[in-house]
């Protein structure tokens, strides 16, 4: 998959697009951004499934995918109607409320039906440490639903260039995003749901513990 294909998407406006030409080369030109795994992204709908350390998260897994993405953002950062026609046009859908959330839930659903590739941070808010954290077991229902794949998504650097505890972003450090193999849902199983909610968010978690050790340890061949 050429990680430029996004360029070629015909309803894709003018504004997404230049945005995320400069962006991806900010992040490339300041923090060498790498991008790993690109041959584990499956086609159809799917949940970009990320750690979320800082607030460099979004943009940084937006530009290294090599599809149009979606996102999701807090229903008042639409207010202001200039600000709220920009990130609009950058693929955003109003919401209030978390993931779990059942407002919020119809809204992933929906664009999932619609064949849409969403970046959503299942840990459910920023980590203070750097550490990925458990996950909500809620993410399986999005899956059931659907014919949705999760796509675990480690992100490395934005936790020493802005975490919680720094009011800017630093201009020095390096940035890495690695795709992992996909996780389905296994509608023919015969397992609780509730098990396999546990299940799924283990397996994600363990996902991307296992990219993050994939790259710390080299970066060698292709991410687990």
């Amino acid at each position: 998959m050429k990680h430029h294909s996004w360029l070629k998407t015909k309803h894709t406006t003018f504004l997404y697009k230049f945005i995320r030409f400069i962006t991806f080369w900010g992040f490339k030109l300041v923090y060498k951004n790498e991008i790993y795994g690109l041959n584990h992204i499956p086609k159809g709908p799917g949940l970009i499934a990320a750690n979320h350390t800082s607030f460099l998260d979004p943009p940084v897994v937006s530009v290294s995918f090599p599809e149009e993405v979606h996102f999701l953002a807090r229903k008042t950062l639409f207010k202001n109607p200039i600000f709220g026609a920009l990130i609009r046009n950058l693929n955003a859908h109003p919401v209030s409320g978390r993931t779990e959330d059942v407002a919020v839930f119809k809204t992933i659903v929906s664009l999932l039906k619609e064949n849409k590739k969403i970046i959503i941070f299942p840990e459910g808010q920023r980590t203070s440490d750097g550490k990925i954290k458990e996950i909500k077991p809620g993410i399986s229902l999005l899956l059931s639903r659907t014919d949705a794949a999760i796509i675990p998504t480690y992100v490395h650097g934005t936790f020493n260039i802005w975490s919680k505890k720094r009011a800017f972003p630093s201009l020095f450090g390096k940035t890495a995003v690695v795709f992992g193999t996909p996780i389905f849902y296994d509608k023919d199983s015969d397992k609780d749901r509730k098990v396999l909610q546990r299940e799924i968010a283990e397996n994600l978690k363990n996902a991307l513990i296992s990219l993050k050790d994939w790259y710390e340890s080299g970066a060698k061949g292709s991410p687990p």
